[in-house]
């Protein structure tokens, strides 16, 4: 007889019957594995709705840097192309300028050689201490320097007309890049390299001047090649 069989009898009561063994264990791996089905379902609809989410949300692209680079300077050639035409009528005028420019190089070169050779003049004194003489001497020694440096340099226009015809045709096909390349550099140096930490209208008008010069010795170099 067994335990339940004797609590039955004292307690008047029905006998519990035992569980089989195993039986528990089965019915919590049943919920368990029905609890993690559930789970990974709401998983799966969570994905779900942020994949669905995601591709409702188009995505923003980026601007190419090369276009935005290149339109940046176009419009920048351009206005300062139409605002030269506005003013002279005439829509190669930046041409015609350019060409001048070029029939004048020997004097650009030959001024540029003087101011070059001016400030060499002026240093050239004080190194080697002239400047140190006593009296008006020192005072006089670096202007005096710089003065006959200038003298000399502002004679080099025929020395350079000579040294192109020299190596022509490389001296007509060099002729614009001499004249379009210090007004460039003047450009880039004065208004382009002080305006690049400024705001981006303020550093597009600060490119019309360079982008202009460009533009134009562009429109004439054809003439040239031809």
């Amino acid at each position: 007889m067994n335990v339940n069989t004797l609590f039955k009898k004292k307690s008047g009561g029905p006998a519990v019957q035992p569980e089989a063994p195993g039986v528990a264990d089965a019915a919590d791996e049943e919920s368990g594995e029905s609890g993690g089905t559930a789970g990974a379902r709401k998983r799966a609809r969570r994905r779900t709705a942020r994949k669905a989410a995601t591709a409702a949300v188009p995505a923003v692209r980026e601007p190419n840097p090369r276009l935005r680079w290149a339109a940046f300077n176009a419009t920048a050639a351009a206005v300062g192309h139409l605002a030269i035409w506005s003013v002279t009528g005439d829509p190669m005028a930046g041409a015609d300028y350019m060409a001048r420019m070029t029939i004048s190089v020997p004097q650009l070169a030959a001024a540029a050689i003087t101011a070059g050779a001016a400030v060499a003049g002026w240093k050239g004194a004080a190194l080697v201490q002239l400047h140190r003489l006593p009296g008006i001497y020192g005072l006089a020694a670096r202007p005096a320097g710089a003065l006959a440096a200038a003298l000399w340099g502002q004679g080099t226009a025929p020395v350079v007309a000579d040294a192109m015809t020299a190596i022509e045709p490389w001296g007509t096909l060099l002729a614009p890049l001499l004249a379009a390349g210090p007004v460039a550099a003047a450009c880039w140096w004065g208004l382009d390299r002080n305006a690049r930490a400024a705001a981006p209208p303020v550093r597009w008008i600060a490119r019309v001047p360079l982008a202009t010069v460009i533009v134009s010795s562009l429109l004439y170099a054809p003439g040239v090649l031809l």
